[in-house]
Formats: C-alpha cells, sequence, structure tokens
C-alpha cells in the first residue's frame, strides 16, 4: 500500500496542526499552548491522544513543560559564534536572529575598586549600560567602564553603532587582547525588571578586560547573562 493514502491518525493530525501554528506565529517562543482540556474540547479527541501528541512535541524540542504552569513553545537558545570575534551582533545574524540594544544610561558613576584599580581611575567611570535584546527577547544586561580619558562618549550616539569602531575612530586603539573572568550572580530587583525574569535568577556573569597590544587597558566589560536565551562560548588553541 502506498504510504501517501494512509490516513493520518487523530495524534498525527494534532501533531500536524500544532506544529503548523507554532511554525506560523501564531504561538511564538515562550507563548503557552491551550491546556490539554481546551484541546480536547476544541479537536473533540481523547485527552489521551492530546497528551500524546503534546510529548511527541517535547520530545521533538518543540515544546516545554513546566510544571504547575502548563506547556510553552520552547525558546530559541542563541550560542556565540567562535568566528564572530565575541560580537553580539554578528552572533545574531549568522543564527538568523533580529540583534537590538536599547541604552539604559552613558553617564559617570562610581564602580566597584576592583575596577577602578584596572583603570587607574580614582574618580567616577564613564559607564554605558545597555540591555541587548535577540528577536525582542531581552538577553543581556551590558555595563562597559572607561576611565575619564574617554569621557567624548558622553556625547556620542551609540544606539545602533558599534563602541568598538567609535573608540577607534576617536582614539585610534587598536584593542587586541581580551581576558575574560566567569562567575554565577542572581538577578537582583534591577535586572529582574530588565530582562524580565524573577529576582534571584542565575545570570552568568562575564568580566572581560580589554587591552591594547602593549597591555593598556582600554575599558572593562560586564555581562550578565541569561544562558537560557544566549550561550556565551570560548574557543582555546594549542
Amino acid at each position: 500500500m502506498n504510504e501517501k493514502n494512509i490516513p493520518l491518525t487523530l495524534q498525527e493530525k494534532l501533531y500536524n496542526e500544532l506544529s503548523n501554528q507554532i511554525k506560523s506565529g501564531k504561538y511564538k517562543p515562550g507563548d503557552k499552548i491551550p491546556s490539554e482540556p481546551q484541546l480536547v474540547n476544541t479537536y473533540e479527541i481523547s485527552r489521551v491522544t492530546v497528551r500524546n501528541a503534546i510529548q511527541q512535541l517535547v520530545n521533538d524540542g518543540v515544546l516545554i513543560k513546566k510544571h504547575g504552569k502548563g506547556t510553552f513553545v520552547k525558546s530559541a537558545v542563541y550560542t556565540e559564534g567562535f568566528f564572530s570575534g565575541g560580537s553580539f551582533t554578528e552572533t545574531c545574524l549568522q543564527m538568523k536572529a533580529t540583534p537590538y540594544t536599547h541604552i539604559i544610561s552613558i553617564d559617570k558613576e562610581k564602580a566597584d575598586e576592583q575596577i577602578h584599580s584596572i583603570l587607574s581611575e580614582k574618580n567616577e567611570l564613564v559607564t554605558i549600560k545597555r540591555v541587548r535584546y535577540v528577536d525582542d527577547v531581552p538577553s543581556i544586561v551590558e555595563i562597559d567602564y572607561f576611565s575619564n580619558d574617554y569621557s567624548f562618549l558622553l556625547n556620542e550616539n551609540i544606539e545602533n553603532t558599534s563602541l568598538m569602531k567609535i573608540i577607534i575612530q576617536k582614539k585610534h586603539v587598536i584593542m587586541s587582547n581580551f581576558e575574560d573572568k566567569f562567575t554565577i550572580s542572581y538577578a537582583n530587583k534591577e535586572f529582574s525588571e530588565l530582562l524580565n525574569i524573577p529576582s534571584g535568577t542565575p545570570l552568568l556573569e562575564i568580566t572581560q578586560t580589554v587591552s591594547s597590544p602593549d597591555n593598556q587597558v582600554v575599558y572593562i566589560n560586564k555581562q550578565y547573562i541569561l544562558t537560557s536565551k544566549y550561550v556565551y562560548a570560548v574557543r582555546s588553541y594549542k
């Protein structure tokens, strides 16, 4: 018998229906799909059939079940490309995602003593705070610290411009050395609001010291990454 002529089971029909609704954008990443009782009533099929179709989509990595909350469309996780040069924008474009950066503030602020010490600056630091979005989902809080030699940045429009390009053009500085330190931190009230997550959510905290070829520190970059949305990748060479 030709397999094309074999009628689909009710489970297969529901599986295809939900798959098509997700692909069409009716249900977007992070959206909750109708409950099992709602699907039973809508499609007039048994609860076992509904449960099996949903489980198949869970097994395929399309849906995710959250105990006590329901079943949701699984959000994509974007992994930083090894050949993107550590660029958030390049990573998103390579993954066919839409990058967006929202500037929270550009001001002079005090930082912790270690950052002041590394930058050899006792006064307030030029501080740029941003939120990075992937496909309209806030994924990273990023803070850059500069000495007062970079006060010109306070008057620059960096909303849609590469910060590195501005520094190179204005200061003629080459940035070639990047030292990363990793730790885990937990979202405070400010970060929970910026990333739309509960307070206390674990975040990957990266402190990156960016230096010139002669080991002069240019700036310090801190990133607080929601790893359920974005994965920071590092490759080492022997």
